[in-house]
């Protein structure tokens, strides 16, 4: 692979005695969409993690456009999630006392921009989402797969190189799930995003241009899904 936007190179993490990872190797071009499968306890989420400078590794190499991230500090690791990193996990992670568009201007208040300027930006995506018209709901209040909705614009909000997403649809029924990755790859595509999500599902795994097997700590196989999908 060319130029990849992110690498890693014989990563192990261990937590205690156990080994999460055990000299891991990945390769993600820039826009391509990868879906990481595997075993309960596989180290998929390790991985991820680890390549999301969420967590550090032990030993190995990750990159960014070819620069070193896994050395840096950790003011350093927060600043790069906020500012080149989007995240959806199972859950949203949204803050539930907060409105909707409270949540999705977070990450750019965060980022030091003015106030005016990301509430414009959060409501352009909100509407993008479709759910304008819950912009001024407090995020509690919401369905399950309108909280995926609106924690997909939060993510997108920042214009990210790489987008993060650990078992999006996790809690979430077919039709939704459904929807939610039409909408999350649509989003990602349109912006030219690079994507890395966790699933154990294949039918959420089929919306990614490649799947990636880890098993035991390691990237174990990956299958190249044909051209012409999402």
């Amino acid at each position: 692979m060319n130029n990849p936007i992110i690498s890693a190179r014989n990563v192990v993490k261990q937590f205690g005695q156990t080994k999460a990872l055990r000299g891991a190797s990945l390769d993600v071009a820039p826009g391509e969409i990868v879906a990481i499968m595997g075993p309960s306890g596989s180290g998929k989420s390790t991985l991820l993690h680890s390549l999301a400078a969420i967590i550090g590794i032990d030993s190995g190499e990750i990159t960014l456009a070819g620069k070193r991230i896994d050395t840096l500090k950790d003011d350093a690791r927060s600043k790069l999630r906020r500012t080149h990193f989007g995240f959806v996990f199972q859950f949203g992670q949204l803050v539930p006392e907060l409105t909707v568009l409270d949540n999705v201007a977070l990450p750019l208040l965060l980022n030091g921009e003015k106030r005016t300027a990301a509430y414009e930006r959060a409501k352009r995506w909100i509407n993008k989402v479709e759910l304008g018209d819950k912009a001024d709901n407090i995020v509690g209040e919401l369905s399950g797969g309108q909280m995926q909705r609106i924690a997909i614009a939060r993510a997108m909000v920042i214009q990210p190189k790489i987008l993060f997403a650990d078992e999006p649809t996790g809690s979430l029924d077919t039709l939704n799930s459904q929807k939610i990755m039409e909408l999350f790859i649509a989003m990602a595509r349109e912006h030219g995003t690079t994507v890395i999500m966790v699933t154990h599902e294949p039918s959420i795994a089929a919306y990614a241009d490649r799947e990636v097997i880890v098993r035991d700590g390691v990237v174990a196989a990956a299958a190249q899904h044909a051209p012409g999908r999402m």
